[in-house]
């Protein structure tokens, strides 16, 4: 069975059971209603009769007549019957059957001593049959029915009919309207999923459910979310894929240009054989740095972190580039401001060396000869920071927000060599530290790499020489910063 015809099922059994309950319920308390209100009107119309005979017998029948006309209108007066023995007839001449008078008449015969039906003789001998119509019934007559209906008449029958049945039909079409307002939004999720199984990575949902606010319009939101990141995973994927396979088919096509050249001029030996060395080296390059990246992307573990004396490890980076610079007549020099020397960074000391290295190495290359490139290290009260400055052209404003991304070369490049997978490493480390890293350009040139670490605590211990030492911690939560 569908969850429609389920949900719709329960809420018709739950209506229909309410609706037996109410009734058993009305039938109940208008049972006893009738209970109480038939015996007040016996009970009036056996004083009324009472009042009757007492008027026969001080004021004759005149009086009696004159009592049951000023009582005409009272209901308990009108079940008071008088009939005189000559005519057998009432006194008002209201209809009342021969039968009924003889059945009252024998009922006063054989219980002379009751209050319902009485027979009563004048002081001339003229008999009277005082009785209550309908004298032998208990309870107020009605037509047979199993439910009972507060303030309808008693009869007819009808009546309950109609209003049970339209109940009914307004109960049903409100648990449809209700299982179709539940069912609904799972049909539009379960179209939805099929859409995206299918491959339609553009399918959303949470449009279709604007005009509810419950946990069904957020499940679909999520929905969405899934299918958005999906979607930029399947795209991310697709984008590697199509420049790996570029990058990759440029240096295998000069390998195989130069392995024409050797089997044409094998006497130019050396001079190929270095080629396809410098070949090779950059295929090797290229795929270390896509399995960096792809590492850094995929991995469901946290990076392995350990406690790194910052100023140490940023000083080491910038004596290893030294060697570099100075091929390139560039000087890479270490300023640190308003940071303590015995100040550790809580790190992953190889990735972290990549992603500095990254920075220092393109300020370098974008650089003109002659060039100083600034390390800048310094805290604020939540932040460690660290900034990489260099004196090149900078980037078009409008080209920034990409450069982090995998194979994205700026027109600043200017077809320097490189696979363009760098920066993006850079970014994915630096995520993985809960941080981030800002590009902007400087005046009047150059261009600014500015890493932003949060530090989550600090704690100052006392050491032998009484110093103290800072230690950033950022094994918390990137979500609490």
């Amino acid at each position: 069975m569908r969850l429609f015809q389920r949900i719709f099922a329960t809420f018709c059994m739950v209506i229909i059971c309410a609706i037996f309950v109410a009734s058993l319920s009305f039938w109940v308390v208008q049972k006893r209603l009738a209970e109480n209100q038939f015996k007040q009107l016996r009970n009036m119309e056996i004083s009324l009769l009472g009042s009757s005979l007492n008027a026969l017998q001080v004021g004759g029948e005149k009086a009696v007549r004159d009592l049951l006309q000023r009582w005409e209108t009272h209901p308990a007066a009108r079940s008071v019957m008088v009939v005189t023995s000559s005519d057998y007839k009432d006194l008002l001449q209201r209809k009342v059957s021969h039968e009924e008078i003889e059945n009252a008449y024998q009922y006063a015969m054989k219980n002379p001593n009751n209050n319902l039906a009485v027979i009563h003789y004048d002081p001339f001998g003229e008999e009277y049959l005082f009785f209550i119509r309908h004298f032998d019934r208990s309870q107020i007559e009605r037509m047979p029915s199993p439910l009972l209906i507060p303030g309808l008449p008693l009869a007819p029958f009808w009546h309950e009919l109609i209003i049970l049945s339209s109940t009914l039909a307004i109960g049903l079409l409100l648990a449809y309207i209700l299982a179709s307002n539940i069912s609904q939004p799972i049909r539009i999720l379960e179209h939805g999923m099929n859409r995206l199984a299918a491959g339609e990575l553009d399918t959303r949902v949470s449009p279709q459910l604007d005009d509810r606010k419950d946990e069904l319009a957020n499940l679909g939101i999520q929905f969405d979310k899934m299918a958005a990141q999906l979607q930029k995973l399947v795209e991310k994927e697709r984008h590697l894929l199509h420049h790996v396979s570029h990058e990759m088919r440029s240096p295998l096509a000069r390998m195989q240009a130069i392995m024409g050249l050797l089997e044409a001029q094998p006497q130019n030996h050396d001079k190929y054989i270095a080629r396809l060395e410098s070949e090779l080296t950059r295929m090797d390059i290229l795929v270390g740095e896509l399995l960096t990246l792809s590492r850094l992307e995929t991995a469901n573990m946290p990076m392995e972190k350990e406690p790194i004396p910052i100023v140490e490890f940023m000083q080491q980076i910038v004596e290893d580039s030294q060697s570099v610079a100075s091929q390139m007549q560039h000087t890479v020099v270490l300023e640190v401001k308003n940071l303590d020397k015995k100040a550790r960074f809580d790190g992953n000391e190889n990735y972290l060396y990549r992603a500095f290295d990254n920075v220092i190495r393109n300020a370098m290359n974008y650089s003109p000869q002659g060039s100083t490139i600034k390390v800048l290290l310094y805290e604020d009260r939540k932040n460690l920071h660290i900034e990489v400055i260099d004196n090149g052209n900078g980037i078009k404003e409008e080209q920034i927000p990409h450069i982090f991304t995998a194979f994205y070369r700026a027109d600043s490049s200017n077809g320097k060599n490189g696979t363009g997978l760098g920066l993006a490493i850079t970014k994915h480390v630096t995520e993985q530290h809960c941080g981030k890293i800002i590009a902007e350009n400087v005046k009047p040139n150059g261009l600014k790499m500015h890493f932003i670490f949060p530090k989550c605590h600090k704690v100052k211990n006392k050491n032998k020489g009484g110093n103290h030492s800072h230690h950033f911690d950022d094994k918390a939560d990137c979500a609490e910063n």
